[in-house]
């Protein structure tokens, strides 16, 4: 860079070249530098997380404030920096690796570097990489730490992103019941191990779908809700003493304050929640069950609409795209296909969270970044395709009213219909005696 356009600061390592302009500082440059994000998410890419993390900052330096710990005019500069964040986040400010070394220290930096210098700027008129008055660890950092903040709003963050992924799984399963009722007087051929079985109405099969999306929904959501047990205060590995026993006693009632609620509470076992991240990894195991249930939903979708002569043919897909570049008329179920590609993507992203549980050692599991990254993306993946199957195939979708008569009809419906009425035996022995003749079985039915 030429020499104009940086500043120069220094930090435990020593000196460092940092963009003039730029809100971060040293911390924040030396993590830029050793991980190149080359094609994966910066920090920038989670805003639920930064909003979470600006949030555990505000109870925090509210807390400092309570105690007396932190002067008022300190404390005011850092909450109104906090609000300017928060109001317009500036994304290009959080250009960490989401993923890094050394437990998320970066991520807890560069947020603690970007607050100090706007809180610098505005209240004091200082120049960024000033950090006077107001320095990114005595003050943004006073009392809480990496381990604690950063666990405490990774939970923030899922909660959070919660909300629009219990909406789309319950529309699913409301647009799921309302096709039911539409299509409640067509019967369709149901199958066992892709056989002809009996018949049951469309109502009666989507209903199916529509329990297994409220059923995981309602475990998950419970999951979720463990979310609310969070390790404010447990600063380094849950050490009692790592921060001021005011701020223990205080912190957490600050932060039902900030969050506009009285849900959040304490962790039981601080040191356990710094070796272990399992709350988050039940999510993802929670996750991954449910899009493994949303495959099968989306691939029977597809097997259902087979065709459009030689195939199944019992649904018809709203048509929504060309399907073919050489073969004209040929229209594909993409939509489904999108839910399942989305689908297989979260469960992926739900395994790299699962591995985090093997893989942490002693006192601090430091795989947190894989764990928030991951949930946050499969979420947003799942949600995503669940909000355009929803709207783009399953509101528009129409049972073949001939095909789906002409199917319960058949064979095995047919000799299922006469065992109801004169027994297994006998409609078995017709069955031989005719050799499967379907006119011959539906005299018997006529009888």
């Amino acid at each position: 860079m030429p020499h104009n356009n940086y500043r120069t600061e220094h930090d435990l390592i020593g000196a460092i070249k940092v963009p003039l302009d730029v809100m971060y500082g040293a911390q924040t440059q030396r993590a830029v530098e050793l991980y190149p994000l080359n094609g994966e998410k910066p920090l920038s890419a989670y805003p639920e997380l930064i909003i979470a993390m600006l949030q555990v900052k505000e109870a925090a330096t509210r807390t400092n404030l309570a105690t007396g710990e932190l002067d008022e005019t300190l404390s005011q500069a850092i909450l109104g920096a906090i609000r300017y964040l928060q109001d317009d986040l500036p994304a290009e400010q959080f250009p960490v690796h989401a993923f890094h070394g050394g437990g998320g220290i970066s991520s807890n930096m560069n947020v603690n570097e970007v607050i100090a210098n706007i809180a610098n700027r505005d209240s004091f008129g200082n120049a960024f990489g000033s950090y006077t008055p107001i320095h990114p660890n005595d003050h943004i950092n006073l009392n809480n730490s990496t381990a604690d903040a950063l666990t405490t709003a990774c939970h923030l963050a899922i909660l959070k992103k919660w909300q629009g992924l219990e909406h789309s799984l319950s529309n699913l399963a409301q647009t799921f019941d309302q096709q039911g009722q539409k299509w409640r007087k067509v019967l369709k051929i149901s199958r066992t191990c892709l056989q002809d079985a009996v018949e049951i109405s469309y109502e009666q099969f989507f209903s199916a779908y529509s329990a297994l999306i409220t059923r995981n929904m309602q475990r998950l959501k419970l999951d979720v809700e463990q979310l609310y047990s969070v390790n404010l205060g447990g600063n380094i590995i849950g050490r009692r003493g790592d921060c001021s026993d005011a701020f223990f006693d205080n912190s957490m009632d600050i932060l039902n304050q900030v969050m506009a609620s009285n849900s959040f509470k304490r962790s039981e076992n601080l040191f356990d929640s710094s070796q272990n991240h399992d709350d988050m990894v039940a999510i993802a195991g929670r996750i991954d069950l449910l899009s493994r249930g949303l495959i099968k939903v989306a691939k029977d979708f597809r097997l259902m609409c087979s065709g459009p002569e030689t195939g199944l043919g019992e649904i018809t897909l709203p048509a929504v795209q060309p399907g073919s570049s050489a073969m004209p008329g040929k229209i594909n179920p993409t939509i489904p296909e999108f839910l399942v590609q989305c689908c297989l993507q979260t469960c992926g992203r739900c395994c790299s969270v699962q591995m985090t549980q093997d893989h942490g050692e002693l006192d601090f599991n430091v795989w947190q970044a894989i764990v928030i990254n991951n949930v946050l993306d499969a979420m947003s993946c799942l949600e995503n395709g669940i909000t355009v199957f929803t709207e783009h195939c399953l509101a528009g979708v129409e049972p073949n009213l001939q095909r789906n008569e002409d199917n319960i009809n058949t064979l095995i419906p047919s000799l299922i219909r006469l065992k109801n009425a004169k027994g297994y035996s006998f409609a078995s022995r017709i069955y031989k005696e005719s050799g499967g003749d379907i006119e011959a079985i539906r005299k018997y039915l006529q009888d």
